[in-house]
């Protein structure tokens, strides 16, 4: 299979592959909860205690109660307190309310629901859905998500299996709601009143709250017969996480959007004093926030919330003032059940909240029964554990207490229905969902194939180029039909073995169910192991010499160990949260080496000098290229030590410092506003230089590029004065309607590719426009060789037009047009203060690649250093990528990612839209760094040839990397899937390297477009240039 290795695109196509392989190992890491279709029902009551009849449904009853869940996004624990919340204070004060302390599985992060244009408001719109969805999920079904369930919820699919709302709608009950759409999408058909606020664009903190405070008055005034209009009410007030995540739990605007819900709180508390029926309402928030603003961590503020009871009659809190007692988000469902009168939702593992218990023996214990024989109800529970033996010895004694009606036998079956109830949702809660591990492991040394099969390419690829040619000769080459007989064979032993391993292992993963759909997967799989064998075994075969590599310096070591030792730094949870730290570490441990090798080079040139060697008195390109060194690279690299100095100041990322103040956090106070618009003004004028500069590889025919460049940039600066972002005296400006500038904008990029590909293609010249005469265009077809007497050229077998010189042209010219549309439209995504990373990016990526070059510090001449340049230049600016990743702000936490670029240019939401703008926001930095690589590589090839010689060779380094992070790290989360911190800390990790990895294939495929456009124009050149020529 040596097609295979030789092919440009292999390497391509094997990370395709590893993609899938990722998407397996997902699959079994993540598994869907696998809902039981368990729907309740009044009838499911037990009416016998141990053979002791009771009215199950008499002793069941709660009485007449209309019920409201009061959810304020983003109440963490301390606000409900009397600093923040008089009424409520003053309600737990007296007892007349409960709080509970109520934990929030974790991770709190939630998907995009807000916009601003500014630095953390932008932050919102990665704040929504997603944790709505996994807490509400909690306190309405009684039972708790899953990690998959939390990230494939962008659209907040509906709930599948039982809830509060379903029972309560059986019931015939009245169910309204006044909030966050979401609910309406999660539980469609399920209100018989309602009305949803969106919060997409929604940037103030009142009108939100408003829409939900405006239907208070109708809905809570009693009728004739003095009942409430409704039976269940959820109210969801948004005002407060919208404050939280765009200034933090600190911003003054925090206390009087609390006195406000304080006085909403008030009103439905009066309200219910005017009811003939009891009224309670359940205060609570989905999840916390943290100080410096946002949620997506395990950490007290972002999980523990206040769960506050007020009854409107007859209420005493059971517990003594002070925190209450610690309950979990999956309490809520089956409690609000009960007071609806309803059955336990179906698939529910919560509790009764303690402090609503009937203070009735008799009920109180037959409510214990009822929740715990539901539990021991659930597929799955194990009977030989001791809690189910505490769950029988509790049956026992509460069935004595019927007969004998003694305190003695009360008081055991209590305490041993809370022993057992505790262990048990404990137990289910854990064991919700269960590993894959048949999926898990195939991923696994399916990703460890690929890796392999990509290293052998690699490998192959860093070869002479004379010596892959020598080593082919010697060859047998098999025929085709050959090939394909012995992958046939190939393909049916590692089916067979695949099958063997489903039916040994006797797994129940849906890999080994054999369904249609299922069955695709499984031959895919198989045909992905024989691919990945037959490569393997070829590159071992002819990656015979690697003699290039022996020009390796200590400088490429240093970053091939670099990047090999990062992928395993992650068994450490801490290098995780803290990623930015190591890449921080290598590019300083990095720039210190290219320094003292620098310094070496130097002293040992003057050293020689001094002692009269005959090495430096016969060279005198040596004495040229040591004052290079000494005036060129020094001031480089003090300018690069700068800038990175600089640069990882600007925003604090990963966990633990998160909190420190950093530049951006000063540039964005209103009285440096100043100082913020000219970091805005000089990185976009930067960019806009940078951009003019690289036009030299174009056809810039008329000045037509440059033209459309500073119109671009122009519109740029426009839409910031539009955005508030800059200041302009004229008022008119900053109503400017945003999304008609960045059309435009899109235009005029869409116009500049358009104009570049028609100079090139000769239609310019058919319409009598001839730039390369009067413009002195130098890109254009020719014949270096006319025909003449003394020379004839056969057409079959020659080519007399410089097709391969244009080719490499458009290349170079495509490229560095791709890099221009790249730094223009991630400036007018970027916050603010970021904008000077488009620049440095571009800085970074040129000073470096000027201080790595092996030529200059090489003082022995004459070394064919290609292979090593090209492996060390796609190296550093992966780790130009990667640093630049967390200068701007990101982390491992699904919590610092920023969704505010993703609605720039729009008017109403687009997942596609959003997700692209997002990406190439979130991975601008790589984005950069890779596209100005493959600029350098077009710009420093002499042929056509060698630049897709460079292209083959950078795209297996890229792909090669790109697995071995992707399968490290799947190891890694495999062996720690029962870490504590696996929902945290791993499993978001996880998460970045799928999008990475998606992004890099999207990459790559960028590049394979523009060579196989390259072949297009000169195809269509062709058919246009040649005849006008001939």
């Amino acid at each position: 299979m040596l097609p295979w290795l030789e092919h440009r695109w292999t390497g391509l196509g094997l990370l395709v592959m590893t993609l899938g392989a990722l998407i397996l190992f997902f699959f079994g890491f993540f598994p869907l909860k696998y809902h039981t279709g368990k729907l309740a029902h009044m009838d499911d009551l037990p009416n016998f205690i141990d053979d002791i009849s009771i009215d199950g449904h008499q002793v069941y009853n709660s009485g007449e109660n209309s019920v409201i869940l009061m959810v304020i996004d983003g109440l963490r624990y301390d606000f409900a307190s009397e600093q923040y919340m008089p009424f409520v204070g003053q309600l737990l004060k007296n007892k007349s309310a409960c709080i509970h302390v109520s934990v929030a599985e974790p991770p709190t992060v939630t998907m995009p629901r807000i916009k601003s244009p500014e630095r953390k408001t932008e932050k919102a719109q990665w704040r929504r859905t997603i944790n709505f969805w996994r807490d509400v999920f909690a306190m309405m079904t009684g039972s708790v998500s899953t990690f998959a369930d939390v990230a494939l919820n962008f659209g907040a699919p509906a709930v599948k299996g039982d809830s509060v709302l379903r029972v309560a709608r059986s019931r015939g009950l009245r169910t309204v709601m006044y909030g966050d759409d979401t609910w309406l999408r999660l539980f469609p058909g399920l209100w018989v009143e309602y009305d949803g606020t969106t919060s997409f664009y929604v940037t103030d903190y009142t009108e939100v709250d408003n829409n939900v405070t405006r239907h208070l008055d109708k809905i809570l005034a009693p009728d004739e017969t003095k009942k409430p209009n409704f039976d269940f009410l959820v109210l969801h007030y948004l005002g407060l996480d919208h404050i939280g995540h765009l200034e933090g739990a600190r911003s003054p605007k925090i206390a009087p959007k609390l006195i406000e819900m304080d006085n909403v709180v008030k009103k439905i508390y009066t309200a219910m004093q005017k009811w003939d029926r009891t009224g309670v309402l359940f205060i609570c928030g989905d999840h916390g926030m943290r100080d410096a603003g946002g949620h997506g961590g395990a950490t007290p503020a972002e999980v523990l919330v206040p769960l506050v009871v007020i009854k409107s009659k007859n209420f005493v809190c059971p517990h003594p003032v002070g925190p209450g007692p610690t309950v979990a988000q999956v309490d809520v469902a089956p409690t609000i059940a009960w007071l609806l009168n309803a059955p336990l939702p179906g698939e529910s593992t919560g509790r009764i909240l303690p402090s609503l218990l009937p203070d009735d023996i008799r009920q109180h214990l037959y409510l214990l029964h009822v929740v715990a024989s539901h539990n021991a109800k659930l597929p799955g529970l194990p009977t030989d554990r001791e809690f189910y033996k505490q769950f029988k010895r509790a049956v026992e004694h509460f069935a004595l207490y019927l007969v004998t009606n003694s305190r003695g036998p009360a008081t055991t079956a209590k305490e041993f229905y809370e022993e057992s109830l505790e262990e048990m949702t404990k137990y289910l809660t854990e064991t919700t969902v269960s590993f894959d591990m048949f999926a898990i492991a195939i991923g696994l040394f399916l990703l460890y194939a690929l890796t392999t099969a990509l290293l052998c390419v690699t490998l192959y690829s860093l070869q002479p180029e004379n010596q892959r040619k020598l080593s082919n000769t010697h060859t047998h080459r098999r025929s085709s039909l050959g090939s394909i007989i012995a992958f046939v064979i190939m393909l049916a032993i590692v089916t067979f073995i695949l099958t063997v391993s489903c039916f040994i292992t006797e797994t129940k993963s849906q890999v080994c169910s054999f369904d249609s759909l299922w069955s695709l997967v499984f031959m895919s799989i198989a045909i992905a192991f024989t691919m990945s064998y037959f490569i393997i075994k070829s590159g071992v075969e002819k990656t015979q010499e690697l003699s290039s590599l022996k020009y390796l310096n200590i400088i490429d070591y240093l970053l091939i160990g670099g990047t090999l030792f990062h992928a395993w730094s992650f068994f450490g949870t801490s290098f995780i949260e803290e990623e930015h730290m190591t890449w921080y570490f290598l590019w300083n441990t990095l720039m210190f080496f290219l320094l003292i090798r620098t310094i070496v080079v130097v002293v040992m040139y003057l050293n020689k000098r001094l002692v009269g060697a005959t090495e430096v008195q016969e060279k005198s390109e040596l004495h040229e290229r040591m004052c290079i060194v000494g005036v060129g690279i020094l001031p480089k690299w003090i300018l690069l030590i700068g800038l990175h100095r600089y640069l990882r100041t600007m925003n604090q990322t990963g966990d633990r410092w998160l909190f420190l103040p950093d530049t951006a956090d000063w540039l964005n106070n209103p009285e440096n506003s100043f100082y913020l618009q000219a970091h805005l003004v000089i990185g976009i004028l930067l960019t806009m230089a940078i951009c003019l500069y690289n036009l030299r590889h174009l056809n810039n025919i008329m000045q037509m590029q440059s033209a459309l460049t500073v119109v671009a940039t122009a519109l740029i600066l426009i839409y910031r004065i539009s955005t508030k972002a800059l200041y302009t005296p004229i008022e008119e400006m900053k109503t400017w309607d945003t999304v008609i500038i960045v059309n435009i904008i899109w235009g005029l990029l869409a116009a500049q590719f358009i104009f570049e590909v028609l100079s090139y293609t000769g239609v310019l010249k058919i319409i009598n426009f001839d730039p390369s005469v009067k413009y002195n265009n130098k890109f254009v077809y020719n014949k270096p060789k006319a025909k003449t007497e003394d020379y004839h050229y056969d057409p079959i077998i020659e080519e007399p037009w410089n097709l391969e010189e244009v080719k490499l042209n458009l290349a170079r010219s495509l490229s560095h047009l791709l890099l221009n549309h790249l730094m223009l439209i991630i400036i007018l995504l970027m916050r603010p203060h970021n904008v000077i990373m488009v620049p440095s990016v571009y800085i970074t990526c040129m000073l470096t690649s000027k201080l790595m070059d092996h030529k200059l510090l090489d003082n022995k001449p004459g070394k064919r250093t290609e292979v090593v340049d090209t492996l060390s230049q796609t190296l550093v600016h992966l780790w130009i990528g990667f640093l630049f990743f967390f200068y701007q702000g990101n982390s491992n936490s699904l919590a610092s990612v920023d969704l505010g670029s993703g609605y720039v240019g729009l008017r109403e939401y687009s997942p596609v839209s959003v997700a692209l703008r997002m990406g190439l926001h979130a991975y601008a930095g790589p984005t950069l760094a890779g596209a100005t690589l493959f600029c350098s590589v077009a710009t420093q090839a002499q042929t056509w040839q060698q630049y897709l010689q460079s292209v083959w060779r950078v795209t297996n380094i890229y792909a090669l990397h790109r697995a071995y992070c992707v399968t490290i790290y799947c190891i890694i989360a495999a062996i720690f899937r029962h870490h504590l911190y696996v929902w945290t800390v791993f499993s978001p990790k996880l998460l970045y390297d799928f999008v990475a990895t998606v992004f890099s294939i999207q990459a790559l495929l960028t590049i394979a477009e523009i060579i196989i456009f390259t072949s297009f124009a000169s195809w269509l050149a062709k058919t246009v240039t040649f005849k006008t020529k001939l």
